[in-house]
């Protein structure tokens, strides 16, 4: 936000917190280095310090490639499921930000595995990693399932992905932006999304971290849309 000046010193803090959370094997704790085996949490984190990276904070080489380390470990021996798969897909969307993620896992979580995730979000996760590696077919058919799914999970009333269906809806909403995906209703998802934040009376984190992040792309999108009234730009 260009009017906070605040901002860039509160992330760098952020950046020092959320380093002395990390333990010797590159995984994160939520409140200290300690009993830490959460690789949904482990994504979340890497994501954050991948993002301060790419705006120009000073991020720790070491610390980063530790971490990256520990997604890689973590998806080589992930176990199978039918039903859940959330930690997967966002480690792998990670790796595929940083230009490690294998796309051959990439392929078969999208071509054999893709209804077998329990959320939107892990939908969309493993598409915009597709798109980020080029792959674009399958993106496009994971990110139609994603939005497909939307709202499935609604009667949970605890997930370890620390997510509501309002979180899922945002971050799908975010990825579908980002990769300009064209096999669904972006506008219908904002409306829902917009929908969804207005009915809902009490915020998490998450739910608010993951609309700053579609409105983010949406601002970004509208920076570059261009018409024209009886000709004139």
């Amino acid at each position: 936000l260009e009017t906070d000046g605040e901002v860039r010193k509160r992330v760098e803090q952020a950046i020092v917190r959320v380093l002395g959370n990390q333990s010797s094997n590159g995984s994160f704790g939520l409140w200290s280095s300690f009993g830490s085996q959460d690789t949904w949490l482990d994504a979340y984190v890497t994501d954050f310090l991948l993002r301060a990276r790419e705006r120009d904070y000073d991020i720790p080489s070491l610390a980063l490639e530790s971490a990256l380390e520990n997604l890689e470990n973590r998806i080589a021996y992930a176990s199978d499921f039918n039903d859940g798969g959330e930690a997967i897909a966002y480690a792998l969307y990670v790796l595929a930000s940083a230009g490690r993620a294998s796309i051959g896992d990439l392929r078969y979580y999208a071509d054999v595995k893709l209804d077998d995730f329990a959320t939107s979000l892990a939908k969309s996760q493993i598409a915009a990693a597709l798109a980020l590696y080029g792959e674009a077919g399958r993106a496009e058919r994971a990110f139609a399932a994603a939005v497909g799914e939307s709202g499935r999970v609604e009667m949970l009333s605890y997930r370890s992905d620390y997510g509501t269906v309002l979180r899922d809806n945002a971050g799908v909403l975010a990825y579908v932006t980002r990769a300009s995906a064209t096999s669904v209703d972006a506008a219908a998802l904002t409306r829902d999304v917009a929908n969804r934040q207005d009915a809902t009376p009490v915020l998490s984190t998450q739910d608010m971290a993951w609309l700053l992040l579609a409105g983010h792309e949406l601002e970004k999108k509208a920076e570059a849309a261009r018409f024209a009234v009886d000709g004139s730009p």
